[in-house]
């Protein structure tokens, strides 16, 4: 009878431990598994073995699993037929499921999904020498279920761009990430997504000069703006066929020269297509080391301009000179508990700072553009847009584009 005992209380802890090496390992995360295999050495790459190979890992946990448990039932249903009769097994096997659920699954697995590091790196070589006991039994079961699979369908589920940005929304919540660490890391995954003309400066706010002003009539103008770099185009203020810098303007204004012409002087420009990608056009900034680059359209015309602070925005945040005024918050809440917008917010922004799901397409990129193809017209001050997000009002337009809006969110 003592015997019977110990060998049962010895089953129910095997259980318990097999249980909990189950969560263990597929509770851990992929960095969880670099770690342990960079920082354990044998221990630790044995877990990024059998991590990455989950059909020898459940095969052998859920075999060990169930020889045991069988092994515990039969025993217990031994002991409680020779002492008590087969009237009272129906309630041995109630007692005996109950003390398996709370002693070798439930509470062992809550553990487990504590301390999952170091059960996994305590359990790696024990699971693997069980595995080599049992390879034939697991490579016939191991057959049989990939030929199941095979006929179901389907393929593995690979880590996506939405999941590592998930994990990081997780690790800001648990305080794990600062928010503003958060921002630029989401910042850095859209960079390969984020097309140019969601953060150029438009056309009809470009600052530009004529080619045949003086270089001392520039810089009088120049003084006003603070720029250090300025398209300069031809006839038409759309056709930009060169850029001046100003450091050039002032070693030629300091040398005596300053009735040279802008066209004597500036520089040949960089253009691009609005539709380039944000981390293409960084790169090409940087290889051929300039710092502004002209956005064309579809038909050849003056999209709009980009310079590498643009670019450096769109990772950190608004960068102010000391002449520049603060703007507004692209994104603010109001005390109502309504959003006020602005219209070159892009849309990832309102994605990430809201959690709104708006379409992109070819040319919606920003809020502004989305609204005037949700709509297909450009709408104006006032007006009233009920969308499946939210509704919108038009506070403010400037030179028909949509400076700022008002959103009211509805419920989710």
């Amino acid at each position: 009878m003592l015997f019977e005992i110990i060998l049962f209380v010895i089953l129910l802890i095997l259980s318990a431990v097999f249980s909990a090496t189950e969560t263990a390992f597929t509770s851990l995360s992929i960095v969880q598994i670099q770690e342990l295999a960079s920082d354990y050495n044998k221990k630790g790459r044995m877990v990024k073995f059998l991590s990455k190979r989950p059909d020898i890992l459940l095969t052998t946990i859920l075999i060990v699993n169930n020889l045991v448990n069988i092994a515990a039932s039969s025993l217990v249903a031994s002991m409680t037929i020779r002492i008590y009769g087969s009237q009272a097994l129906a309630v041995s096997t109630g007692l005996l499921t109950l003390i398996v659920l709370i002693f070798a699954e439930v509470t062992p697995k809550q553990i487990a999904i504590v301390h999952n590091e170091a059960i996994a790196l305590y359990m790696a070589y024990p699971v693997r020498w069980v595995s080599w006991i049992l390879l034939p039994v697991i490579k016939f079961i191991g057959l049989i279920s990939s030929l199941i699979t095979h006929l179901v369908g389907g393929e593995k589920k690979k880590l996506s761009l939405d999941g590592i940005l998930y994990m990081v929304s997780i690790a800001e919540r648990q305080g794990v990430v600062e928010t503003y660490e958060t921002r630029m890391i989401k910042n850095v995954f859209r960079f390969n997504d984020t097309q140019v003309q969601a953060i150029m400066t438009h056309r009809t706010e470009v600052f530009s000069l004529y080619k045949n002003i003086s270089i001392g009539d520039a810089l009088i103008r120049i003084s006003e703006k603070g720029y250090s770099r300025i398209p300069v185009y031809n006839e038409d203020a759309e056709e930009i066929i060169g850029i001046v810098l100003v450091k050039n303007l002032m070693a030629n204004f300091h040398a005596g020269r300053s009735n040279l012409k802008l066209k004597d002087i500036m520089l040949k420009p960089l253009y691009i297509s609005g539709t380039r990608k944000v981390n293409e056009l960084f790169y090409t900034l940087k290889n051929q080391k300039l710092n502004i680059a002209i956005i064309m359209d579809e038909y050849g015309g003056l999209a709009g301009i980009v310079t590498m602070e643009d670019i450096t925005e769109e990772l950190f945040g608004e960068l102010y000179d000391e002449h520049e005024k603060h703007e507004r918050d692209k994104i603010t809440l109001l005390r109502d508990g309504r959003y006020r917008l602005m219209g070159e917010t892009t849309i990832h922004q309102i994605e990430d700072r809201l959690g709104l799901e708006l379409p992109t397409g070819k040319y919606a990129q920003t809020l502004a553009g989305y609204l005037v193809e949700y709509l297909g017209n450009i709408p104006v001050k006032n007006q009233y847009i009920e969308t499946p997000f939210g509704d919108f009002i038009i506070e403010s337009v400037k030179r028909n584009r949509i400076n700022s809006v008002i959103l009211n969110i509805k419920d989710r």
